[in-house]
């Protein structure tokens, strides 16, 4: 489905050849997308940034009944007048301080138009949805990597749509698996939970699921409930590396997050003297994987619950059992605000059946799981695997994590 028509100048022979469209299927259960893209470099970006966590397959044929599909196109330099690529008058939904930002050009039952832009690191997007037909066109000014980067943000938004619509279970927390089982780290921010996600997967053969988000779904209610990971750039402490064997691996790479220079890993920084001054690097999702060798983990089945306390002045660790796990679960749902990034505010796609009851079975369950709260010290860093098996074994996870 086109955005809009316009008049063309020139000859066939006159323009380049246009680049070959590919179609390709997302998937992050129960959410479904057809992506049909004429934009270059899409299917390699989405390759490295959301897989496996989004499931992506090539396909011919895009009449998938029920399912919604987005044309994305780039906007040929001899197109006719300008899109209004700038934001003028009309209504603006702010989402964020630090964007999106969409501006309504036009809102009519059959049809929503809009401009997406206000993100410093990203393209606009101009959006035209057909809600009752579940089809959805996006035209970017240029084919440059800002344009792919707003792109792969539409299709997380319509992917999430789908499963906030439904009533899926959203996380603040990190998680790693042990043969198919997760390990859910729940907590404030600076308690540990991703430095313990990076260790667990590094040192102590676990498999990756998210340093950040989560989501959590069953099939139907009264199912085992299925963890995935959101895909997000995997933000890994400098402190953490020191010492750590991968840490020259991140001293020679090139980050796309920080450029073309490298930032460093300092020598002697062996814990963070503070939360304020804690500094991460930020790796997406292929390149964490290729520089730790870690593998990651699709719908694992949450066996347990860590509540992690860093404390730089501790030596060693201690593990408590806790009984009622209740109360972290809560304060780690997202909800209102939290859910921005998944969140249909204007209505582009059909709207989702709920499904209250599947969500109650997904939050009953994760009530029942064995949990334990570790407060632990620097030394942890140097003495991983020991720590990691007492914690898995706390855990009741059989085998420990290696």
């Amino acid at each position: 489905m086109a955005v809009a028509a316009s008049p063309r100048t020139g000859t066939t022979a006159e323009r380049p050849p246009a680049p070959a469209a590919r179609m390709f299927r997302l998937t992050l259960p129960p959410a479904e997308l057809i992506v049909h893209s004429a934009l270059p470099g899409l299917r390699e970006a989405i390759g490295a940034l959301v897989h496996p966590l989004f499931e992506v397959t090539d396909v011919e044929d895009a009449e998938s009944p029920g399912v919604p599909r987005l044309t994305v196109t780039a906007r040929a330099a001899d197109s006719g007048p300008p899109a209004p690529w700038a934001a003028g008058t009309a209504p603006q939904l702010l989402v964020h301080p630090d964007g999106p930002r969409y501006t309504v050009l036009e809102r009519v039952p059959e049809r929503t138009v809009l401009l997406r832009d206000g993100e410093a690191d990203s393209a606009p997007l101009l959006v035209t949805a057909v809600p009752a037909t579940g089809r959805v066109a996006a035209e970017v000014p240029d084919t440059g990597p800002a344009a792919v980067r707003a792109v792969v943000r539409l299709l997380g938004t319509l992917i999430g749509a789908q499963l906030t619509g439904r009533d899926a279970v959203f996380l603040h927390g990190s998680a790693v698996a042990v043969g198919g089982s997760s390990v859910m780290m729940l907590g404030p921010k600076h308690r540990g939970k991703s430095s313990l996600a990076f260790l667990a997967v590094t040192r102590g053969g676990a498999d990756f699921v998210s340093d950040d988000t989560l989501v959590a779904w069953a099939p139907q209610p009264g199912e085992p409930p299925a963890l995935r990971g959101w895909p997000k750039r995997v933000g890994i402490s400098k402190a953490v590396l020191a010492g750590h064997p991968a840490r020259h691996a991140f001293e020679r790479a090139t980050l796309r997050r920080h450029g073309s220079g490298t930032p460093q890993v300092p020598a002697d920084a062996a814990w963070s003297t503070s939360p304020g001054g804690r500094e991460r690097l930020f790796a997406d999702l292929d390149e964490f994987t290729a520089l730790t060798g870690a593998a990651v983990a699709t719908g694992s089945r949450p066996a347990g619950v860590l509540l992690p306390l860093a404390d730089r002045d501790r030596r060693g660790w201690e593990i408590e059992p806790v009984t009622d796990p209740s109360e972290a679960l809560d304060e780690a749902l997202l909800s209102g605000p939290d859910l921005r990034h998944f969140t249909d505010y204007l209505g582009l796609l059909p709207r989702p059946v709920p499904e209250p009851a599947v969500r109650a079975g997904v939050l009953a369950a994760f009530g029942t799981l064995p949990c334990v709260r570790v407060r632990y010290g620097p030394d942890v860093n140097d003495d991983f695997p020991r720590f990691w098996d007492e914690v898995t074994g706390a855990l009741d996870l059989p085998g420990g994590a290696r």
